[in-house]
């Protein structure tokens, strides 16, 4: 297959960007990796990376991300890896956090298409009903998830963003996956709460929360359908690249990803990696 980013014949790769030290959560990015291969089969490698160990400290993801200079400091390296990738030929790069780290910024700084898992899913979602609820694993990423919906100008559609309860941050998440019966039972709870209010789709508003609703085929509550986040990202980037290949679409340049000379993200880059 013809590489978007190179004009290579070579099989499409993706780099998944998750927030969280993927050193700490083995199983969580080995099922990623077995997700992504079910859902691309031949179509391309989806290739999982996280952040540096210790870039939080110690503390979880949930933890740190809630305080807005910790989240700048912490996260702003997503960006650069966004222009490393475009730069290893990478054909597309996939934001894999409802926190959503920068997004403006990083289509602004590169010409590979971007995917993000908030914005993708409530697109998405907005295509199978008319509200949507989102449902995160703790007030902090609760409160993320509402500024992206208004960010993304989608607070019309959703019906509620809320939160499991007990709260459970991404290390206990992935304990969970040993046993998810109570993480299950919780989301099941809330996601009927919100069908029963007038939900018409459910976005599990997590990495390692959505991806354990996976391994356990927890597709529909209610009779609404619960949102694979993963699946519908890649897909979404995988149609993305290849309408960059195709029909020559990209973003648009004139205001919010304005980016008139390529040269200046070129500089700060290097200055950032000496």
């Amino acid at each position: 297959m013809m590489s978007a980013a190179s004009g290579r014949t070579s099989p499409l790769r993706i780099w998944h960007q998750s927030v969280n030290e993927l050193d700490q959560f083995s199983v969580y990015k080995r099922a990623l990796e077995v997700h992504a291969v079910e859902v691309f089969e031949d179509a391309a490698e989806l290739v999982v990376h996280g952040l540096p160990t210790g870039t939080y400290g110690g503390a979880s993801a949930t933890a740190v991300l809630g305080n807005a200079y910790a989240y700048h400091r912490a996260l702003g390296q997503v960006i650069d890896n966004a222009i490393t990738a475009e730069r290893q030929g990478y054909d597309a790069f996939v934001i894999g956090s409802f926190s959503e780290p920068f997004l403006r910024e990083i289509r602004s700084a590169v010409d590979i298409p971007v995917a993000s898992l908030t914005e993708s899913s409530l697109l998405v979602a907005c295509l199978l009903g008319r509200y949507v609820a989102l449902i995160s694993n703790a007030p902090a990423v609760q409160w993320m998830t509402k500024v992206a919906v208004d960010k993304h100008g989608l607070g019309a559609r959703v019906l509620e963003v809320a939160s499991i309860e007990p709260a459970l941050d991404e290390p206990a998440l992935a304990r969970a996956y040993a046993d998810p019966a109570p993480v299950i039972a919780s989301f099941t709870a809330a996601a009927e709460r919100l069908v029963a209010r007038g939900a018409d789709v459910i976005i599990p508003a997590e990495g390692v929360l959505a991806e354990l609703l996976v391994r356990h085929g927890v597709r529909e509550i209610a009779g609404a359908p619960v949102l694979d986040v993963f699946a519908v990202t890649w897909a979404y980037a995988l149609m993305q690249i290849r309408l960059w290949s195709r029909t020559g679409l990209r973003v648009g340049r004139s205001w919010h990803h304005r980016r008139d000379d390529p040269a200046i993200v070129a500089r700060f880059f290097e200055e950032t990696a000496r």
